[in-house]
């Protein structure tokens, strides 16, 4: 264990004020953080992770987590940072950048960054964390940890050590937490979960790190069982997030969700992603879901054209997909089904995406659509990262003439900005229709809190039950 830490505060910073999705943000609590409290419970290191940080007054924070540090002798503290997309997480008027100068005024503090954020994309404000860990990276971060640096891939970006692994290799299990006490749960949260880590899918557009994967690792039946009896005995917790890149990829991945759930003594809800074409060459997965409380679906279906879907090595046939969103309009209606569309595809004819919408609005086959213009990670260093559209954009008769976080591109049918424009039409005119670009974990966890007061009244009683727990905790 480095002897450079004597205790550990773990700031989830994926929850902005304002934001997108606030429903989503404000109720389901990442994994990441969790992953991480895990690794020093396991070296007897006390850690506490604070959720909504930007939700919180910085100095009550501050005076909260001096309490606590205090409380347990701790005058050595790694400050981890763990974000999902966040943008400026280090701006100056930050909750998380104010509270980490003033702990540093007072504390021996290691600052570490981590998450899909990458520090190329991104400017630092206010200062440079003394270690980045990029992308899925939890095991680096161990090794790190205990002070195992031989043959460790780093690089050094902008004055800081970035630790980040390429291969594209599957070398963590996925994550299936220990729920503590520290998290301070109650029943309205959503809590996530893996059944898997690696997708066996390539998806032309996708830059997943782990998408292709040869070997992947999966969870188990007992696993499992004892997350959800957890949750459920100790917390009161029935709605459930799958953070599967792709749920549904093997019937073999059903068939252990199934069994876990068949020996509970409970019916769980649960989210997540699932590929809507392999459910429809496979309905009796359908059923099976259905047992599992696998009540939220987010289709990436992302074009219903022939040629374009074959593009994207999906090859949906429309009317048969249209078949199929009847039956699970018509005997499923208790599922929330949301689609994503990718505006922009190339083969694919403005004619046809709005004739595709026009069927779906009229007969209301979905819940929910969510339209995306076609985007491309193009930034240079992060190669590795790229979707088989940014690093062969000719071979599928694109051209980039922009690159960055949302590439400009054009196509013999349609550009970025053209498609970016369509995307936020087709939005607007799908809501006048009552399908709303609403995905499963906004429905889900709507149907806890109702409404955006009772999101934040959910984060405000976070916050004072936090306070007292770290107040009365030691060792």
């Amino acid at each position: 264990m480095s002897q450079k830490i004597n205790g550990a505060i773990i700031f989830d910073c994926s929850t902005e004020r304002g934001g997108e999705n606030r429903f989503r943000t404000g109720i389901i609590r990442p994994l990441a953080p969790f992953a991480l409290h895990e690794t020093f419970v396991e070296r007897g290191v006390p850690s506490t992770v604070i959720n909504y940080t930007e939700f919180w007054d910085h100095e009550h924070l501050t005076q909260t987590l001096c309490d606590w540090l205090d409380n347990n002798n701790i005058t050595k503290p790694a400050l981890l940072v763990s974000t999902l997309f966040t943008n400026g997480v280090f701006d100056p008027d930050s909750v998380v950048t104010r509270t980490i100068t003033e702990l540093s005024k007072h504390y021996a503090c290691t600052v570490l960054l981590g998450g899909p954020i990458n520090v190329l994309d991104y400017e630092i404000h206010k200062f440079k964390p003394d270690a980045v860990f990029q992308g899925r990276s939890l095991h680096l971060f161990e090794r790190w940890l205990d002070d195992d640096l031989s043959d460790i891939p780093v690089q050094h970006v902008n004055g800081m050590h970035v630790f980040h692994d390429k291969s594209g290799m599957v070398n963590e299990d996925p994550v299936v937490p220990t729920l503590y006490d520290d998290y301070c749960l109650t029943q309205n949260d959503v809590v996530q979960f893996e059944t898997r880590l690696g997708c066996k899918f390539n998806c032309t557009f996708c830059n997943f790190e782990f998408r292709n994967a040869k070997k992947v690792n999966d969870s188990t039946v007992g696993r499992l069982v004892d997350f959800f009896t957890q949750a459920h005995n100790l917390y009161g917790i029935k709605n459930f997030s799958c953070v599967d890149d792709t749920f549904n990829e093997e019937q073999s991945k059903i068939d252990t969700l199934h069994s876990a759930v068949s020996a509970l003594n409970f019916k769980p809800t649960i989210v997540g992603y699932n590929r809507f074409d392999l459910m429809m060459h496979k309905p009796e997965q359908v059923q099976q879901l259905d047992e599992c409380g696998f009540h939220g679906h987010y289709f990436g279906i992302e074009t219903l054209h022939r040629e374009a879907s074959k593009l994207i090595r999906k090859g949906i046939r429309k009317e048969r997909a249209f078949d199929f969103f009847r039956l699970i309009r018509d005997e499923y209606p208790h599922w929330w089904t949301c689609a994503g569309y990718i505006v922009g595809v190339p083969l694919e004819p403005r004619e046809h995406i709005l004739d595709v919408m026009k069927t779906i609005r009229e007969e209301q086959l979905l819940k929910g659509i969510i339209p995306n213009h076609l985007g491309l990670y193009n930034i240079p260093g992060n190669e590795h990262n790229f979707s088989d559209f940014t690093r062969y954009p000719a071979k599928y008769g694109l051209t980039v003439t922009e690159t960055g976080m949302n590439a400009n591109w054009y196509h013999d049918l349609m550009n970025r900005d053209t498609a970016r424009i369509l995307a936020e039409r087709i939005a607007s005119k799908n809501i006048k229709s009552e399908i709303y670009a609403l995905d499963p974990w906004e429905w889900l966890c709507r149907s806890t809190v109702k409404d955006i007061a009772g999101a934040d009244l959910h984060i405000q009683n976070y916050i004072d039950v936090k306070t007292t727990f770290l107040k009365n905790a030691v060792g």
